[in-house]
């Protein structure tokens, strides 16, 4: 089951925090830049909502948050000014600065680019765009309780010039403060992938999601957040994370607030089991599937209550085909947690390797009951009604997870075979289009649109599919004979023999 992986935007967040534990109520000062709407580069979608959720979810944490959406550069530095000013008002408050847009690196510095900016070549940077690190050190002169700043910046250089080294995305900072916490949505110098939804792109949409369970300690917070984007994007997107902070912080509720409904959440791993978790982690990066169940059982063992591991060693379980085990571990995560979205769509797909799709349906369900706008979600509970069937409410979910993340190559892709399968040509053909123009190295995608074009008898396109599924994968059995088939239907037997020879010795 493809997740549709298309790069877009990367997204760092740096986070600078002070030696405080559960501290009493303190002032909170967020500056929340937004910008999408550029007059000299390509203009982005999402950032501005990215910002005025953000906003939202901050101001549901008792912040005081200056929003700027689609800002000059005298904008975002007087925001900066600003929130530095605020902050020092008081040591024991807390800061956020979020931006959401362009952004790139030039000699190992990063930059965040006004809508406004006419940057015609590297060496304007400096004067012409936002200097991240002058961001951190006009924060950290507060010298205040927390500081947290998270910047979404776009995958590439937007520019028609390329800065020396022609590095992607952006970099490490050079001087990571003490106290601090710098968190990467995707490996520097990498891209990330969109994948959980299009009005946040992955990392944003379980930022928010973890921000909205109280008495999450910081480093748990992104560790979550963490494991969930590289679930969700099946580990091509990967966070990192760079620590400084050796204390303990709430960016919400701390555990001995009251909170507001009585929903479990996991006791914290102590330091053995964690170790044992993060090397469970590494073996399953490396897809050595029983060293990393071995691991995180001994987490388990170690705190029984590790939401985490349970789930981690589920996926272990699925990838080695134990959709048993995996379905049984997932279960014991959902007890610790019953509001934990993410672990229901896992436990929906091991149903669905078993052909359960009614549960799957059930899991994915109460899965978009948790978050609303999980296209994942959508996507998975629409592969599982295509394969009883339902081609109608397939359609309607891919439909919804398309509206949810319009780059979503594979919902377009599947939403084309069940169109096709309703005899649709025109809509399935439409579909396939989308998704070959998302990823142009999309065989199945132009062999399964030959198929439609063939069905209309449009003879000549669907050799041109053909033909392209062909060069992506001169293996291709299948579709030398489709190809063949087309031919002979044009009246060309000299080809069609030539394809019908070519899929026998591939094995057709």
């Amino acid at each position: 089951m493809g997740l549709g992986k298309i790069p877009r935007f990367m997204l760092i967040g740096v986070f600078m925090l002070a030696a405080f534990g559960v501290l009493g109520a303190q002032q909170k000062f967020a500056l929340v830049i937004g910008n999408g709407t550029y007059t000299t580069v390509g203009r982005l979608n999402n950032p501005v909502n990215d910002a005025s959720d953000m906003k939202a979810a901050l101001e549901g944490l008792g912040f005081q948050v200056d929003l700027v959406q689609n800002g000059s550069l005298k904008q975002m530095e007087d925001g900066v000014m600003r929130l530095s000013r605020r902050l020092s008002g008081s040591r024991g408050s807390y800061g956020f600065f979020f931006y959401a847009g362009h952004g790139v690196q030039s000699s190992g510095e990063n930059y965040l680019i006004p809508v406004d900016a006419d940057i015609q070549a590297e060496t304007m940077l400096r004067t012409k765009a936002l200097v991240v690190q002058w961001v951190l050190d006009e924060i950290q002169q507060a010298e205040n309780a927390l500081n947290v700043v998270v910047l979404d910046a776009c995958r590439d250089n937007p520019f028609s010039w390329r800065t020396r080294g022609g590095g992607r995305g952006l970099t490490v900072v050079g001087a990571q403060p003490a106290e601090s916490i710098i968190v990467y949505a995707t490996s520097a110098g990498s891209t990330a992938s969109d994948g959980a939804g299009g009005r946040n792109g992955l990392f944003t949409t379980h930022l928010l999601n973890n921000l909205k369970t109280p008495g999450l300690e910081v480093k748990d917070l992104f560790n979550r957040v963490g494991r969930d984007v590289s679930q969700a994007s099946n580990n091509a997107q990967r966070p990192a994370i760079y620590s400084q902070f050796f204390n303990t912080a709430y960016l919400g509720s701390t555990p001995s607030t009251p909170r507001p409904t009585p929903t479990p959440t996991p006791a914290p791993a102590t330091g053995n089991a964690k170790a044992s978790y993060d090397r469970g982690g590494d073996a399953y990066n490396r897809k050595e599937y029983d060293t990393a169940i071995r691991e995180y059982t001994e987490a388990i063992k170690l705190n029984p209550n590790y939401m985490e591991a349970y789930n981690d060693r589920g996926m272990a379980y699925r990838a080695k085909g134990d959709n048993d085990r995996a379905i049984a571990d997932y279960t014991q995560a959902i007890r610790i947690n019953p509001n934990y979205a993410l672990v229901y769509v896992n436990r929906g797909v091991a149903y669905e390797n078993k052909r359960d799709y009614d549960r799957d349906i059930a899991d994915q369900t109460e899965a978009i009951r948790i978050n609303p706008n999980y296209a994942l979600a959508y996507y998975d509970r629409g592969v599982a009604y295509g394969a009883k069937g339902d081609n109608d409410r397939a359609i309607a979910d891919y439909t919804e997870a398309i509206r949810l993340n319009p780059n979503y190559t594979s919902a377009y892709y599947n939403r084309g075979i069940e169109y096709g399968a309703k005899g649709d040509n025109d809509r399935a053909i439409a579909d396939y289009t989308e998704a070959i123009r998302l990823n142009p190295n999309y065989t199945s995608a132009y062999y399964n649109r030959g198929i439609e074009y063939g069905a209309k008898g449009d003879y000549d396109r669907a050799i041109a599919d053909y033909t392209e599924a062909i060069r992506l994968n001169p293996n291709y059995a299948n579709a030398y004979t489709n190809r063949g088939n087309a031919y002979k239907a044009k009246g060309d037997q000299t080809r069609a023999d030539a394809d019908y020879a070519a899929a026998r010795r591939l094995g057709n």
